[in-house]
């Protein structure tokens, strides 16, 4: 039995494949850290690599769900060979600037 069991359930299409969908999502914030340009894009490519690994493609990009959330850019794909120049300088562009003078934590 999967260790995800409870928190999932088990699907079957009309293709006959048998796949699982989570009842709640779980998503996170990403730290500093995990914004850099070699970590973000490692948690993306291994994103984009899940269909491959549960055997539903045999390439990531053969997957027919995929794509990326830029808005603007609805054609902006992850495995474009420009894409991450173009979505670093998008982010750059977009990302709130560190406050000067960060809040001390609360007493």
């Amino acid at each position: 039995m999967s260790p995800f069991a409870s928190s999932c359930s088990t699907r079957r299409p009309a293709q006959g494949v048998a796949f699982e969908l989570q009842k709640q999502s779980h998503d996170s914030v990403l730290r500093e850290q995990d914004r850099t340009r070699g970590a973000l894009s490692s948690a993306c490519f291994y994103v984009l690599d899940n269909p491959r690994r549960k055997g539903l493609v045999a390439h990531p990009r053969d997957w027919p769900h995929l794509g990326a959330v830029v808005p603007g850019y609805p054609f902006l794909h992850p495995l474009a060979e420009d894409f991450w120049p173009l979505f670093w300088k998008l982010y750059s562009a977009q990302r709130e600037p560190a406050p000067a003078h960060p809040l001390p934590p609360p007493s």
